[in-house]
Formats: C-alpha cells, sequence, structure tokens
C-alpha cells in the first residue's frame, strides 16, 4: 500500500518577536485567475463598493464584490496589574452594545504603530510606553482590509481624546477573565475584540 505524501513542516514559524504589519494582497496578478476588469460602483468618505471581473480556471468569468475601507489596527493594553483595557460602546450599525478593544482606521501615510498608539490614546486615554506586533488579518471575505493587531505595555493613564460622535466607555477586566467579559454581552460575539484575544493567547502573549 502506497503512502499518502505528507505536507512538510516550514523550517521556522514565524515568532511574534519576528513579525511585521503585512499588507494586503488584492493588488497582486494571478495568472490563474486573471482579473479582466476592476470597477468601483459607490464612493463614500469611509470606503470604496466595487466587484473584479475574474475569469476563473475552468474559463468562465464572475463578479465578486468586495467593500475597500482604510486598513485598521487593534490594540491588546494590558495593565500592569494585569488587566486588559476595554471599550464599552454602541454600534450603530449593529443595533447593539459591544464590549471590544480599542480600534481604529489608519490615516493616509500613517505607520501602523503609529496609528495603534494614537487610538489608545484617543478611545481610553492611555498611552503606551512599549509597544510590540502581534499578527495582521483579514476580516472576512468581503472586505479588503488589513487589521494590525497590536500589544501595548508599560501603559499611563490620560484622558480619552475620542472622535466626534463617538460615545465610548473605558473598563477595564483580568487577563484570565476577558474573554468571558466580551463574550458577556446578548447576541453575536464582537470580533474586533474575540479573533485579536485568540491570536494573542495562541502566542502566549495573555
Amino acid at each position: 500500500m502506497t503512502e499518502e505524501p505528507t505536507a512538510e513542516p516550514p523550517d521556522e514559524t514565524p515568532t511574534a518577536a519576528s513579525r511585521e504589519p503585512a499588507e494586503g494582497t488584492w493588488n497582486r496578478s494571478d495568472p490563474e485567475w486573471p482579473v479582466r476588469e476592476s470597477v468601483i460602483a459607490w464612493e463614500t468618505p469611509f470606503f470604496e463598493a466595487g466587484y473584479d471581473v475574474v475569469e476563473r480556471p475552468d474559463g468562465e468569468e464572475a463578479n465578486y464584490y468586495w467593500l475597500n475601507p482604510s486598513n485598521a489596527v487593534i490594540i491588546i493594553a494590558r495593565t500592569d496589574d494585569d488587566e486588559l483595557v476595554l471599550v464599552d460602546q454602541y454600534r450603530p450599525r449593529f443595533r447593539m452594545q459591544t464590549i471590544g478593544l480599542p480600534a481604529g482606521g489608519i490615516d493616509e501615510g500613517e505607520d501602523p504603530a503609529d496609528a495603534a498608539r494614537r487610538e489608545l490614546r484617543e478611545e481610553t486615554g492611555y498611552r503606551a510606553g512599549e509597544l510590540s506586533f502581534v499578527e495582521s488579518y483579514v476580516p472576512s471575505g468581503w472586505t479588503r482590509y488589513v487589521r494590525h493587531v497590536f500589544l501595548a505595555t508599560d501603559l499611563t493613564e490620560g484622558e480619552p481624546d475620542p472622535d466626534e460622535g463617538e460615545v465610548i466607555e473605558t473598563l477595564t477586566a483580568p487577563v484570565d477573565e476577558v474573554l468571558d467579559v466580551v463574550r458577556s454581552r446578548e447576541g453575536p460575539v464582537n470580533g474586533l475584540a474575540l479573533t485579536p484575544l485568540l491570536l494573542a493567547r495562541e502566542d502566549e502573549l495573555l
């Protein structure tokens, strides 16, 4: 009986310390999935919406629709007392109150790490003495943007400076209880918090 070939593990698995923020892949070309046309169908101050006409490997063409907001940062802020800083806010698009992590969009030309420091300060008032990159990930199959996760430590408290229209309450939760706190609200779990927390736990940062 012939044994099935098995995939060889990579020689080196990137560690949290060796990773850097990754760019999106949607500007690449793939000869097996060529883009015949890219159409922007709708523009807003916050994102573009459109579709790519893609030729599949079987020769058929299909429209693949997308939303294109700016890249974003999510900050896991850990205090010296081993608590995480959370934000409690109403999300009008979801029509529900959520508990999550400080997060926000990256301004044009802004470095992701600088954006993480800024968003943490604006939403919670905390300033990060130390900031380390955790992971970049794409949140869904429809959106063309990347979320960069950072771990902030050596925190200094201050006054928040939220954007106009943002109503945010800051709270903290012990590291070993934070997932329960995030999942305590009725309704779907806030993926803005859940995914980064699980990534950080996998890297033994929490």
